[in-house]
């Protein structure tokens, strides 16, 4: 039976116990039509070889391991050029899913035929998965436009999209080390795709630390240039100064502002 719903993991290098926590997340998923492709970039053979393992104990999930490194981008197209359902859905292998994760999702989207882009909330933790905070992001489409001139408006690992759409547009970009995702989403906006986020928590994201690396800010300025528009003219450059701006913070004063503005308290 060919499945609704394709998740696309990518994996570098996770260690046993987190890779384990991560996959057997999918296992229980309620939803129970989806495949799952992994996209094993290791270099720890032991590492690739559990994987593997783990893989091949659910009929669903599809291991591949390619010779050389692949990067992240790149391993993210050659699962969507695999998967096989209608939707693909976004999910990293040091996270965990909720159990209804893609139950409520596809529940959505069955009564939002005019989305095509969904993502959801997400509950912060350590690498311990011990909680540090919430994050919501703007539900409605109009918002998630407004709020993607400064911020990343969706939380990659909870995303689901369709398919084709993202196919037909050239899939990820991999002159992009980070901040793909983003590019992605600008460049879909450009498009006039339909965006929505539920306003409920659909993962566990490990984050070891709340700064972000000045790589990382410099790749998010790329993705904004590259698909600058002159429409929101004032928004969208007023968005590229902020985020000029925020890359050159001191560390501590950068970690007091995510977590006043963009972290519900636990």
């Amino acid at each position: 039976m060919q499945p609704l719903v394709s998740i696309i993991v990518p994996t570098f290098n996770e260690s046993i116990n987190v890779l384990e926590a991560s996959l057997k997340s999918l296992f229980k998923q309620t939803f129970r039509n989806f495949e799952c492709i992994v996209v094993d970039d290791s270099t720890d053979l032991a590492l690739a070889d559990f994987c593997k393992q783990l893989c091949l104990q659910d009929s669903r999930f599809i291991y591949v391991k390619q010779p050389n490194r692949l990067g992240l981008a790149a391993s993210l197209n050659l699962a969507l050029q695999k998967a096989r359902g209608d939707w693909v859905a976004r999910f990293d292998a040091d996270d965990i899913c909720m159990p209804d994760r893609l139950a409520q999702q596809i529940e959505f989207l069955s009564k939002n035929k005019d989305i095509d882009v969904l993502g959801g909330a997400v509950e912060i933790v350590d690498d311990s998965l011990n909680r540090l905070g919430f994050k919501f992001y703007p539900k409605a489409h109009n918002d998630i436009i407004k709020k993607s001139h400064f911020i990343n408006p969706l939380a990659h690992p909870t995303v689901m999209f369709k398919r084709d759409l993202v196919l037909n547009l050239g899939g990820y970009d991999t002159t992009f080390k980070y901040a793909e995702d983003l590019e992605l989403w600008l460049r879909l906006i450009n498009k006039g795709i339909k965006f929505a986020n539920l306003d409920k928590i659909l993962i566990q994201y490990r984050q070891s630390t709340l700064n972000r690396a000045h790589v990382n800010w410099r790749f998010n300025l790329k993705a904004r240039i590259k698909n600058f528009k002159l429409n929101y003219f004032i928004r969208r450059v007023s968005g590229i100064v902020m985020i000029g701006c925020w890359a050159f913070l001191p560390k501590k004063i950068y970690e007091f502002i995510y977590k006043a503005l963009m972290l519900r308290p636990q």
